[in-house]
């Protein structure tokens, strides 16, 4: 699914509002299906100090999990988060449609807690994309009857 201009403006605002959730988030980041990141905010550097070929595994690496997950939807239900923790940082993983949500803490937050607050801001954003996707499809709608 291509993103319109306004759809990444959306994508960069969520990525804001998840790091503004707590000062212990390292970074978060957007993703598509292939592992292509569409938007990041990264606080501490972390994503930054990664050469680029190890950025590309680390997120791609995600995106083949989430893909795998799918396929365990209708026996289980859809994942609404998935949880990490690592020696240095914890790591939350949100989908969003076709698309994955990465975010990064320090080791001391509460999963369950943090992720609800995180979910309600998604909520939020899928809103706004699905505003923008009607009135997109809508407007395709209008001009195609003007065209014609």
């Amino acid at each position: 699914m291509l993103l319109t201009s306004q759809q990444y403006v959306v994508l960069g605002k969520l990525c804001e509002s998840i790091l503004n959730v707590s000062e212990k988030i390292c970074f978060t980041s957007v993703i598509n299906e292939r592992g292509r990141t569409l938007q990041s905010k990264d606080r501490m550097g972390i994503i930054g100090r990664m050469a680029s070929t190890k950025q590309e595994m680390f997120f791609m690496e995600y995106s083949l999990r989430q893909n795998m997950r799918k396929e365990f939807d209708d026996d289980f239900g859809s994942v609404r988060y998935t949880y990490a923790e690592r020696e240095k940082e914890v790591l939350f993983t949100f989908p969003l449609d076709d698309h994955l949500i990465i975010v990064a803490c320090r080791s001391s937050v509460n999963p369950v807690s943090f992720s609800r607050k995180i979910i309600s801001i998604i909520d939020e954003c899928k809103v706004q994309l699905a505003l923008k996707t009607s009135i997109d499809e809508t407007a395709e709608k209008i001009i195609r009857v003007v065209e014609a």
